[in-house]
């Protein structure tokens, strides 16, 4: 039994726990008590494992009342904190964003100060950012704190939960901001050093080919463009954007060779390897995924030098239980999912699937060959682990990521390689021979990606999971995985004599039940729902008919944030409605409010039919609409007052305003649809923005 194993197990029990089903601990502990009772055998296994849960149970419980008594004490007010920065500056469009560690709060009303430690995100307009503020400086800040916005609507996006996995209570928008001391340490001088290096990359390669470099060895990845962000996420390649253990063997493989070549002692060469990987662990940003993957090449050297064999199941439970004990919401974080979940995809399905090597009298055949068959098994392992989980996160289906991680794999070795060797020699005039080299295969890696995300079926959109979906999925993957073993205790323990039959059925049903929601979401439920949805800025009503129509008015937007409004809130409310087609989407006038939500589910989404009014100006949103039905080859009905939209039997919708004369005065608000929707006896009047 690895203890281990026991112990992340409980831990991550107890974090759930802790978190959504605090009500019903009692019940778990009993159970669990009741286990000890009934399996004498693993008693202590049971209680190592109860008494993880409780300590995680306590643990997070205690963390979510410091993040609710933060928020209650300074939400909304004028408050001078002193701090310490923790992070490089962030540039933005606008402004400039650090990350701090609160020591001393104070708020300027009450003058009333606390001691305290707690992390936050400083924001501040570029007019009044500080251009000599480092890491590590102390600093004070006036500004207005305010708490991170949550969950506005189910499958919506919760900002204040995606800043607990980064360790963050709350934003502050400064208004000032003053450097009181200038401090030195090990961490401010790495990231002086990160600093550098990113400032001499831009300056050898390009723009587009330096935030690439900078993303892949370095964690950097916010200077890297939307939209081959976009060509990397669409054609399955997301994971390189992030470092994880593919980067870290291609890194490990290019120190050892050298350390090899230098004919270095292997023990010392081990020790070398365990300083550099803390030492990259921190230039890097301790995500999730570079520390997972660190800590397990660490294991296994200490392993080496103890002369023992590494366990790699129990390498995987030690470093997840060292990133959770630093922050237990690092739980929820998508890179320390898909980073564990890959990891033990490969380690669980690879060797299975692996049979054995392909034999060819050429050699050269032979090692191209059997690293094209490793690639495609390492990608079908991991994906077997995580497919749930992307589908979940960012609702996209791929057929095609084999064929892009095997163009992109062998680049991106090459790349690691090649770049590590680039950035040990970065202030040396051989950089520049170096990047003659490099930027090529940066380019040729952009390519990819790009052709990639084009070939059909490499991101299918589908609908949101269910969480109790998930789970079933995962049972049917143990069960299949463990076939003998369960088929021997269904004959066993419940004596059943068609044992054979009892498990095949058992995994049908299991199927039927993942299914089940699919089918009954397009079987009509003679019922007639709305969904007035929170958008934030401007308005977004869902019309869902008992014959199963669904009529989308307005989408929300906003003018000045970046916040995209159809990305972040509408898309994932509608795919957790399970809706992947819009039968009448009504754009009730061109104002960025009411339309910049509705252009990303055109994008998107099919759409049958698009409702417009009559147009008194062609501005830019309408420029926009004009391109987007024309790509996805949408129709459209212009109407005006009078005209009446029979959606089906029991259905209509009423044009009422405007008329054929526009009213000239604000054009676009005053000249708004104005429309009734009709089922039965029952009716609804949608004025959205007209003035008179």
């Amino acid at each position: 039994m690895r203890p281990f194993c026991i112990v992340t197990l409980g831990s991550i029990l107890g974090i759930i726990m802790g978190l959504y089903f605090k009500s019903i601990t009692f019940f778990v502990v009993i159970t669990l008590i009741i286990f000890i009772i009934i399996f004498k055998k693993h008693v202590k296994q049971i209680i190592i494992f109860l008494i993880c849960f409780l300590l995680f149970c306590t643990y997070i419980s205690i963390l979510e009342n410091k993040y609710k008594n933060i928020c209650q004490a300074y939400d909304n007010k004028q408050v001078k904190i002193q701090g310490i920065v923790i992070s490089n500056a962030q540039e933005k469009e606008y402004k400039t964003i650090y990350n701090i560690k609160v020591t001393i709060i104070q708020i300027t009303q009450t003058s009333e100060t606390i001691q305290t430690n707690f992390n936050i995100i400083c924001n501040i307009k570029k007019s009044k950012a500080n251009s000599n503020i480092e890491y590590g400086d102390k600093v004070i800040i006036l500004g207005k704190f305010e708490e991170p916005y949550i969950e506005k609507n189910k499958g919506g996006f919760d900002y204040k939960n995606y800043l607990k996995t980064k360790q963050i209570t709350g934003i502050i928008d400064a208004s000032q901001i003053n450097i009181i001391e200038k401090e030195k340490n090990i961490y401010s001088l790495i990231y002086k050093l990160k600093e550098k290096l990113i400032q001499k990359i831009y300056s050898i390669l390009p723009s587009e080919e330096a935030s690439l470099y900078t993303g892949l060895l370095l964690g950097e990845k916010s200077k890297i463009s939307e939209n081959i962000q976009q060509d990397f996420r669409k054609s399955s390649l997301s994971h390189m954007l992030a470092i994880s253990g593919a980067h870290i063997s291609y890194i490990l493989l290019g120190i050892t060779n050298f350390l090899m070549c230098i004919r270095f002692h292997k023990r010392w060469s081990n020790i070398i390897i365990i300083i550099f990987l803390i030492f990259f662990i921190i230039l890097v940003g301790a995500s999730p995924s570079v520390t997972r993957a660190s800590i397990m090449c660490i294991l296994n050297l200490i392993a080496n030098l103890l002369f023992k064999k590494p366990d790699i199941y129990q390498n995987l439970a030690i470093s997840s239980l060292i990133i959770l004990l630093f922050n237990p919401y690092a739980l929820f974080d998508i890179g320390f999912q898909l980073s564990f979940g890959g990891t033990i995809g490969i380690v669980i399905f690879a060797n299975k699937i692996y049979n054995k090597n392909i034999e060819y009298k050429n050699v050269i055949l032979n090692k191209m060959l059997n690293s094209l068959k490793q690639i495609i098994i390492v990608s079908i392992s991991a994906n077997i682990i995580i497919l749930p989980i992307m589908i979940y996160h960012f609702n996209t289906l791929s057929f095609t990521f084999l064929i892009s991680n095997i163009l992109a794999s062998a680049v991106l070795g090459i790349c690691l390689i090649l770049g590590l060797i680039f950035i040990v020699l970065i202030f040396s005039p051989v950089s520049q021979i170096i990047s003659y080299f490099l930027q090529p295969l940066l380019q040729f890696l952009i390519l990819i990606a790009n052709i990639c995300s084009k070939l059909p079926f490499s991101q299918i959109l589908v609908a949101t999971p269910k969480i109790w979906q998930i789970i079933i999925y995962y049972l049917i993957i143990f069960l299949l995985l463990y076939k003998k073993k369960v088929k021997l205790y269904i004959k066993a323990y419940l004596h059943i004599i068609k044992y054979k039959f009892v498990y095949k059925t058992l995994i049908i049903i299991l199927i039927l039940f993942i299914i089940s929601p699919y089918i009954f979401s397009i079987i009509p439920n003679n019922k007639l729902t709305i969904h007035f949805i929170d958008v934030g800025q401007g308005d977004c009503t869902l019309i869902i008919t008992p014959s199963n129509k669904t009529i989308l008015i307005d989408g929300g937007g906003s003018e000045t944030e970046s916040f995209n409004v159809g990305e972040k809130t509408l898309l994932p409310y509608l795919l957790d409605k399970g809706i992947l087609k819009i039968n009448y989407m009504l754009f009730t006038h061109f104002d960025t409010d009411h339309c910049q939500g509705l252009f990303t589910i055109l994008e998107n989404i099919k759409v049958d039919k698009v409702i417009i009014g009559k147009q008194g100006e062609n501005s830019p949103n309408f420029e926009k609409f004009l391109k987007l039905i024309v790509l996805k080859n949408t129709e459209v009905i212009i109407v005006k007052a009078g005209d009446k939209i029979k959606i089906d039997k029991e259905c209509e919708l009423n044009i009422l305003f405007p008329t054929n004369k526009l009213i000239v005065n604000n054009i676009l608000n005053n000249n708004s649809i104005v429309t009734k929707f009709f089922y039965n006896k029952f009716s609804i009047l949608l004025t959205r923005d007209i003035e008179a």
